[in-house]
């Protein structure tokens, strides 16, 4: 195996992760969303689980814009052309290559963004399930605090 089809081998590899990762996701929240979309007390984690979904989808569209521009920054490399030039300047690789690569690590971003807003969440609903829980033991001995006050007198 040549270098060149090395790195097509990895490049393929990597786009199958990117739709791995974020089409797993996608289905993953698609599956978990109804067993908390109609419980009290869960509503900004509905809403950081539909905004993840956002994200997993736009990371699915992303990597495949990807996977398009790859292939036509092959077929650049593959005519025989002149030097890429921008403004005066020489670049290394074709124009459709820099977007190609700004539009795999947009999928890697909107799949990091989807991970730490579900996190956020979720750890926001336990937080408040946490307090919620210390207010009623806070409660309870107070009321009972206030009784054996009043039994005693």
């Amino acid at each position: 195996m040549t270098d060149k089809e090395i790195r097509a081998q990895i490049d393929t590899e990597n786009v199958k992760g990117l739709l791995l990762i974020n089409g797993g996701g996608a289905v993953a929240l698609l599956a978990f969303l109804p067993t908390i979309l109609n419980k009290a007390g869960y509503e900004s984690f509905v809403k950081a689980i539909l905004f993840g979904l956002l994200c997993f989808s736009g990371g699915l569209i992303v990597a495949l814009i990807h996977n398009h521009l790859r292939r036509r920054c092959s077929l650049v490399y593959s005519a025989d052309r002149p030097r890429y030039k921008f403004l005066a300047i020489g670049l290394p690789e074709p124009w459709v290559c820099h977007w190609s690569h700004l539009f795999m690590y947009t999928s890697y971003a909107l799949f990091i963004i989807a991970v730490i807003s579900i996190s956020l969440g979720g750890y926001k609903v336990i937080n408040t399930a946490d307090q919620n829980v210390k207010e009623k033991t806070v409660t309870k001995i107070s009321t009972y605090t206030d009784k054996d006050a009043n039994i005693k007198e």
